[in-house]
């Protein structure tokens, strides 16, 4: 007699947790440019997607390279965060954000994450 395996009751995000927010100006005393900084907006825990062959070919249609493709839950406060310019840590490296997907009962987000490089904090 063969044992079922049962299905987990809930999805399980242990890959890590990233930090999403945007890059803001940083100035002088003269108010001249000195450079960017990583600005926290949120902290979420994700699993680690393999992405599939059309999975880069949209990254291609946006003149991008998809590096690395994440699930994490939706959370209630990420609709009313802009998509547009959002940048997203993971373990020290930075990434931006190519593109937001979710499902159709709203309950995951798909991050689909270009590398830039190596945080600066």
């Amino acid at each position: 007699m063969q044992r079922r395996r049962q299905k987990p009751v809930h999805e399980v995000f242990n890959d890590g947790f990233m930090k999403y927010g945007r890059k803001k100006t940083k100035r002088n005393e003269a108010r001249k440019r000195i450079g960017e900084e990583f600005s926290e907006e949120g902290k979420l825990a994700f699993h680690l997607l393999t992405a599939r062959e059309e999975d880069y070919r949209f990254a291609g249609l946006m003149s991008a390279s998809l590096d690395l493709k994440v699930k994490t839950r939706f959370p209630p406060s990420f609709k009313n965060v802009r998509k547009t310019n959002l940048k997203v840590v993971i373990e020290e490296i930075e990434y931006d954000v190519i593109d937001v997907d979710r499902d159709n009962d709203k309950r995951y987000l798909y991050f689909y994450l270009q590398e830039v490089g190596v945080t600066s904090e």
